[in-house]
Order: C-alpha cells, then sequence, then structure tokens
C-alpha cells in the first residue's frame, strides 16, 4: 500500500534510484550479501580462525587495499565493520563492492549465479536503476529519462490531469509488495491521451484524431506520427485505447519502466510545442 505521506502528496513514491541507495536498499543488498559472504564463525573467533577469515583478506588486500595485518582481531568485528560500509558508504562504493563480491565466486559457478539472481531481485523490488549485466552492475536508465518523469509528474495547473495520471503511474510502479505495471502502463498511456485532449479542447477525441489536430497546428514528422500511435497500441476507435497493447503478453517491470518514461517524454513534447505555439 503508499505511504500515508504519498497518499496526501506529501512525499512522492519511489520511482528509480540513480547515483543513490536508501536505506532500505542498502539493508536489503546488506541481508543478502550477510547470507552469502559474511556469516561468522560465532562469538569470539579470531580472524584467522573464523571462516570469513579468506574474504576477508582478499577484500583487505584487493577492495580496500589496506594492511591484512589492520583486519579486526575477532572475526565478528569484521562482519560489523562491512556492515558499517553498507550502511554509510558511498552509494557507487557499495555497488564496487557487489561487483568484487561477485568476482570472489568461482566463474560460472552455480553460488555466482544465484548471487546474481538474487542481487537483481533486491534491485528490482527497491527501484534501483542498476542491474548485474554480465557480470556488472550497469544502468538501467539514465539521469535525462528520469528527468522527464519528474517534469512530466509537476506540469502546470492548466495540464494537471496529466500530472496526475503520471503520478499514478509512478504510485502503481512502486507499489509494495506488489507493483502494479499493467495499471501504471495505462496510467501512462491515459497521460499521453490527457495531454491530446486538452491542448486540442476534444474531449472525446481519440489520440489519432487528437494528434492530427495537433499536427494541423504544429507539423509533425509522418513516420513520428504514426510510430507514436503505434508505440502505445492506439487504434482510430475507442475501444482501441486501453486494449490493443494490454491484452496480450504479461506486463512487466521493464515494460512500466519504458512506457512511464517514453509517455513521459512524449507529453513534455506535446506540450512544450503547444506552450511556444502560444507564445
Amino acid at each position: 500500500m503508499p505511504r500515508f505521506s504519498d497518499r496526501m502528496g506529501i512525499t512522492k513514491p519511489k520511482l528509480l534510484q540513480l547515483r543513490s541507495l536508501d536505506a532500505e536498499l542498502r539493508a536489503s543488498l546488506w541481508n543478502l550479501c550477510r547470507k552469502y559472504w559474511f556469516i561468522s564463525s560465532g562469538e569470539g573467533y579470531e580472524i584467522q580462525d573464523d571462516v570469513v577469515y579468506d574474504i576477508a583478506v582478499d577484500m583487505y588486500e584487493n577492495f580496500y587495499k589496506k594492511p591484512v595485518e589492520n583486519l579486526p582481531r575477532i572475526g565478528r568485528l569484521f562482519v560489523k565493520e562491512q556492515l558499517e560500509y553498507f550502511e554509510e558508504g558511498d552509494w557507487y562504493m557499495v555497488l564496487n563492492l557487489l561487483e568484487f563480491l561477485h568476482d570472489a565466486f568461482q566463474p560460472g559457478s552455480i553460488h555466482q549465479q544465484e548471487f546474481v539472481h538474487d542481487v537483481n531481485l533486491v534491485l528490482e523490488r527497491e527501484k534501483s536503476g542498476y542491474r548485474f549485466v554480465a557480470g556488472k552492475i550497469a544502468p538501467l536508465t539514465n539521469e535525462i529519462e528520469m528527468e522527464e518523469v519528474e517534469r512530466a509528474s509537476t506540469q502546470i495547473a492548466r495540464f494537471a490531469p496529466v500530472s496526475e495520471h503520471i503520478n499514478t503511474a509512478i504510485e502503481l510502479y512502486s507499489k509494495r509488495p506488489e507493483a502494479d505495471y499493467r495499471n501504471s502502463v495505462k496510467e501512462s498511456i491515459s497521460a499521453v491521451e490527457a495531454s491530446a485532449k486538452i491542448i486540442t479542447g476534444l474531449a472525446k477525441s481519440s489520440l489519432a484524431e487528437a494528434l492530427g489536430r495537433i499536427d494541423a497546428r504544429h507539423p509533425m514528422h509522418k513516420a513520428f506520427k504514426k510510430g507514436v500511435l503505434n508505440l502505445y497500441g492506439y487504434t482510430s476507435d475507442e475501444s482501441g485505447i486501453r486494449h490493443s497493447l494490454m491484452e496480450e503478453a504479461v506486463v512487466d517491470e521493464a515494460d512500466a519502466r519504458y512506457m512511464l518514461v517514453s509517455c513521459s517524454a512524449f507529453t513534455n513534447y506535446l506540450i512544450s510545442r503547444d506552450l511556444r505555439g502560444q507564445d
């Protein structure tokens, strides 16, 4: 369920985390890495007798680049040190450490594959903008795309319905414990429809009709206009607006994120062209 502060508009539901890791994501990544790497033998075990000794030496030598003599004397203290790093370290250094721990597994081993799978599940669940791809942490999107979504979610009063659809799409995309990707896509599409209807004043028109009117006022390249109509799965009749895209395959996180970003960008494009035409 959305948090109280999200429902009241005080805060925004989580979209994608780029150049940051919030406390929930850090804790989730720590719990996962602890399971794979950082379960100590027990209270009082000196570091050289603890099961964490090999990874501890590897990390001090090759990740932290510190003298091994500086290792905590007790294994549990080393584990506590890593927890603090996950909680307080720079976001990019935590991701660097994930890559390092990935490479510490036997290459291609089942444990390495399971680690990648589990990390990616956490990154997806907590709406991180990064995933393991071919053994490296890679961005799923970029800051320009994120700015498009932010801009679409805070349009001027005349286009408030557009922002409402985008914000609802974000809320559904971010919904916990289970995101509603299908309805997030519908809301993203509705934002495009709303922007076109507001610009043209044709409240009952299809998107194709509204774009035709906009095109007459501010000409668009024919291939671009056709591509937009095809992309959003619209037809000229009203029934196509909600169903042509949505009735076939399962809608997953990648679909919802793509539609949120692309619909945000296109609504911003339409609104910018309209506002320029009024100058």
